[in-house]
């Protein structure tokens, strides 16, 4: 018995930009990012070394492939290092990990995988394979198995299975019986308690350090909201209320921070959780529990995290600047509180431009820097609305030229992804979607900026060829 997990490299996107076989993803995004912000992104698959921890506490011999982190730049890399990887251990479980935009690259890897080792378990997870479980087993034999939400609960009892029948004991997966129907085993009801699970696996840390992106840790996993586009709220709503977010105790996480910096020197940390903080008295209560926490124990290190607008609280950030929090990425999606309102976003109080720049501008006057996240296109926007992001765009003071080109994705298994199916606004629905805009004056305002950019302009070039095509520019509202 063992197991052989795979993360698949990233390469249509690069395929897409001409860039195929020519540099690896991580290779792409130190060429063109600024060091300055390219030594945050966060490199380790911490869903796969979960699973390498959970089952080497079990002893179950485990070997893993991270085609991304190992910055291979053809499948056939991934493929060689799997083959090697599973001449050291008598595979009987294939697992592969990744959202849609490798699940071409994962299926080629399982019909691999099935011819090398013929017997073996090949089974698909992520959030992505959660959402769509139904339409991966009944399309895709290559698969045997979908694990549902967490893979810490089933990945022990899979890599023993040595009959189909085996399966009908395990529980959250997904499966296809003897008569080819699939069947699906709900997760517990309980969910895991995360200060139960053995430390994450830090394989790959070495290999993320020596490429200069940040080693990372989780604190929360989940999210209690259930904005209509993102994959971690839908598959905590579709598994069970009680898996919608769940915390780890203060203490170990900050034991963890201190290891990593003690054993690996690491220079900074990204907290990866979809939701460090929420605006519970509850949550806002253990941000600060942690920042005291770091400050008595002396845990010096800087470290950056993702929040929402209306849980940026201006006296709970100040002491996370104290413990050496000095970036945040802050999800403010748009201008428009009719599309917030679309998004379910569900902030509760009134949105409008004042409102960000009170929140934003909090957190600039603490000194930590605001990465806005902005969704500023989608199939039906209008320049009116355009307009409305704009002025939050300003408002938030970032320099970067993306804001002006970032696009909406509809991640299949989504809320958002059914609302643009049965739209007709899917120009691809499967595995990688894709959409057209509905209103060509927002085509040719997209377009506008791009010719920006190409002709080497930086972010107020991008910003000027914005608000002139959208018609801007007044008293209050100039060019740059």
């Amino acid at each position: 018995m063992g197991v052989l997990l795979a993360n698949p490299p990233t390469l249509a996107a690069l395929e897409a930009r001409g860039l195929g076989g020519q540099m690896s993803y991580f290779e792409y995004e130190r060429s063109f990012t600024d060091q300055y912000w390219y030594k945050s992104y966060p490199g380790e698959h911490l869903g796969l070394m979960a699973l390498v921890a959970v089952l080497r506490a079990a002893d179950v011999p485990v070997r893993s492939v991270n085609g991304q982190t190992e910055c291979h730049r053809f499948l056939d890399q991934t493929w060689a290092a799997m083959r090697a990887a599973g001449d050291t251990i008598d595979v009987s479980l294939v697992g592969l990990s990744g959202p849609c935009q490798v699940f071409e690259e994962n299926l080629e890897l399982a019909r691999r995988a099935r011819r090398q080792w013929p017997d073996a378990l090949i089974v698909l997870g992520n959030q992505f394979a959660t959402l769509n479980y139904r339409r991966i087993l009944a399309d895709y034999p290559e698969f045997d198995v979908v694990t549902l939400g967490e893979g810490e609960t089933t990945i022990v009892a899979l890599a023993g299975v040595t009959a189909t029948a085996d399966l009908e004991r395990i529980e959250g997966i997904a499966y296809r019986d003897a008569n080819g129907t699939t069947q699906v085993r709900p997760p517990k009801v309980e969910p895991l308690d995360l200060d139960t699970l053995p430390e994450i696996a830090r394989d790959e840390l070495p290999k993320i350090l020596e490429i200069g992106v940040s080693a990372t840790v989780y604190t929360t996993r989940g999210c209690p909201y259930r904005c209509n586009y993102c994959t971690t709220g839908q598959t905590a709503g579709q598994l069970h209320k009680k898996l919608a977010y769940r915390e780890r105790s203060v203490g170990p996480v900050v034991d963890e921070i201190e290891r990593l910096v003690r054993d690996y020197q690491i220079p900074h940390i990204t907290i990866v959780d979809d939701l460090f903080v929420a605006k519970t008295p509850h949550s806002l209560a253990r941000a600060v529990e942690f920042a005291h926490t770091m400050i008595e124990r002396d845990v010096r290190i800087p470290f950056m995290l993702d929040c929402r607008l209306d849980s940026a609280d201006p006296d709970v950030f100040r002491e996370l600047r104290r413990a050496g929090l000095y970036r945040v990425f802050v999800g403010i999606e748009t201008g428009s509180g009719d599309q917030l309102t679309f998004y379910n976003k569900r902030y509760g109080v009134p949105y409008d431009v004042e409102f960000v720049r009170s929140r934003v501008g909090g957190l600039q006057e603490l000194g930590i820097e605001v990465i806005p996240g902005i969704l500023t296109y989608h199939p039906a926007s209008t320049p009116e609305e355009l307009r409305e992001s704009l002025r939050v765009i300003d408002a938030c003071g970032y320099v970067s030229t993306w804001q002006f080109l970032c696009e909406i994705f509809a991640h299949p298994g989504t809320t958002l992804w059914h609302q643009y199916r049965r739209a007709g606004w899917l120009a691809q629905e499967w595995p990688v979607p894709s959409w057209e805009f509905q209103d060509s004056r927002v085509r040719l305002i997209r377009d506008s900026v791009i010719e920006a950019i190409e002709n080497g302009g930086g972010h107020t070039e991008a910003r000027n060829a914005f608000a002139d095509a959208i018609g801007l520019v007044s008293d209050s509202e100039v060019r740059l």
